[in-house]
């Protein structure tokens, strides 16, 4: 198979070429001219050296300039750009070639930086901000999570291949380009959460970008500001409402002191008082259910055993005295794991526990067959977890869980789950209610960190 020369043993033959015909020129003047034969080979001698040594330069020197250009394309396409190639004297062609390598080498090597510097960046903004950001690629599976993600999902970036995440199976129908809050539970932490998806692609297939961003506090936040505005509407209606009883005291006030036989006035009198107290306990009352979450005092914390406090609340539930057998019904179970000490105000964490623990009783008082309410408690990753589980019928809305004053008992206020996040939130820890996954029933944990 016939090889192909390199381009400077093509310009060296053809140099080569170009000096054969003076140099046979030059041969045949000098037979002409009688010179003597050992002249002429001498000549021939000295010419044949003369013109191999100068095509010998011209395949060094050009053969240097290709290779030096072709290492500095090489160290280009590597990705090093600090090699830079020399100017030689004389070779305005070449020169230019040389200078617009280096400049483009000197170009491409400020793009690198400013390229490493914004991924930088990028990376640093993704790896530290509190939004979840998860890669799906075109089959809807997950390539690549942040940080804020893997504590979501509970799960690291390394174990990702092949990793179910059912958490997303309705989040991958979502539109391009459109953001939507939803009500999702991830593990046991369970909040309203707004998913922004967009598209974008790679090596041609489509691929979507999931924001997730936990807004269960912004919309408590705000959910807070407008039931507090509510307060101090009814509050004012309440207000209204105390005239007509200032205008019966009066009016009762002036026919005591203006008859002086009581007995003609005594039926009025009476149903005038019993207006007044009626509506003075009804005003009490429902004052009472408002007024201790829209003033929750600031928590008194220290040192408090757990142990001590379920030992507290729970014969409040378990009465051997007792012989109404709607009540002995229902047992109440403690799993006791080690005691754990918790800096936290005991009368409201206390209070938290027996409105959990009634609600649980009360879940299942529906039901003609037996429950069961178990109490435990434990510590993973600097966490601690109070679990009180029920058989009742589970979570039916739980949309208005936490919504103020809604409920779905006959005699009930809707302030009791209110008070205990709110019990939980000014100690920076959060209550979750979901359903439980192996039976019918009520799974609340509470989560308190321990640092």
């Amino acid at each position: 198979m016939q090889t192909k020369k390199s381009f400077e043993l093509q310009l060296v033959h053809l140099s080569l070429f170009a000096s054969v015909p003076s140099f046979i020129l030059l041969v045949i003047v000098m037979f002409v001219a009688d010179i003597s034969i050992f002249l002429i080979l001498l000549a021939l001698l000295l010419g044949s050296v003369s013109i191999l040594y100068c095509h010998a330069q011209i395949h060094q020197k050009s053969a240097y300039q290709f290779r030096s250009l072709s290492n500095l394309l090489d160290a280009m396409i590597r990705e090093d750009y600090t090699l830079r190639a020399r100017s030689s004297h004389g070779d305005v062609a070449l020169n230019e070639l040389v200078a617009s390598i280096n400049t483009l080498s000197s170009r491409l090597r400020k793009q690198r930086l400013e390229s490493i510097e914004s991924q930088l960046l990028l990376h640093t903004v993704i790896n530290h901000i509190d939004v979840a950001i998860i890669a799906l690629n075109a089959d809807s599976v997950p390539v690549l999570i942040n940080p804020t993600a893997e504590k979501l999902l509970h799960i690291t970036e390394k174990s990702l291949p092949g990793a179910s995440l059912n958490q997303l199976k309705q989040l991958r129908q979502l539109v391009n380009g459109h953001s939507k809050v939803m009500s999702l539970t991830f593990g046991n932490q369970q909040g309203k959460f707004n998913v922004h998806v967009e598209e974008f692609r790679e090596a041609g297939k489509p691929h979507k970008l999931l924001f997730i961003t936990d807004v269960s506090t912004l919309l408590r936040s705000e959910e807070r500001n407008a039931w507090q505005s509510l307060v101090r509407v009814i509050s004012h209606e309440i207000n209204n409402s105390l005239a007509p009883i200032s205008s019966i005291s009066q009016t009762l006030k002036r026919t005591l002191t203006r008859e002086e036989n009581l007995e003609s006035c005594k039926g009025d009198l009476i149903e005038g008082f019993s207006i007044i107290a009626q509506r003075a306990t009804n005003l009490a009352n429902f004052v009472d259910s408002y007024k201790q979450i829209a003033h929750l005092p600031e928590p008194k914390k220290h040192q408090t055993s757990i142990v001590s406090l379920v030992d507290k609340v729970i014969p409040l539930y378990q009465n051997p005295l007792d012989t109404n057998p709607e009540n002995q019904k229902n047992k109440i179970t403690v799993s006791r794991s080690e005691d754990v000490e918790l800096l936290i105000d005991p009368i409201q964490f206390e209070q938290v526990l027996i409105n959990l623990i009634k609600n649980a009783i009360e879940s299942m008082q529906s039901k003609t067959a037996t429950g069961e309410v178990n109490v435990s408690w434990q510590v993973n990753d600097n966490v601690f977890r109070f679990i009180i589980s029920d058989e009742g019928s589970g979570i039916s809305n739980k949309d208005n869980l936490f919504v103020p004053f809604y409920t779905t008992k006959k005699q009930g206020s809707g302030i009791g789950l209110v008070f205990c996040r709110q019990v939980l939130e000014v100690h920076n820890g959060q209550l979750n209610l979901i359903n439980r996954a192996d039976k019918e029933g009520c799974l609340a944990i509470i989560e308190l960190p321990l640092s």
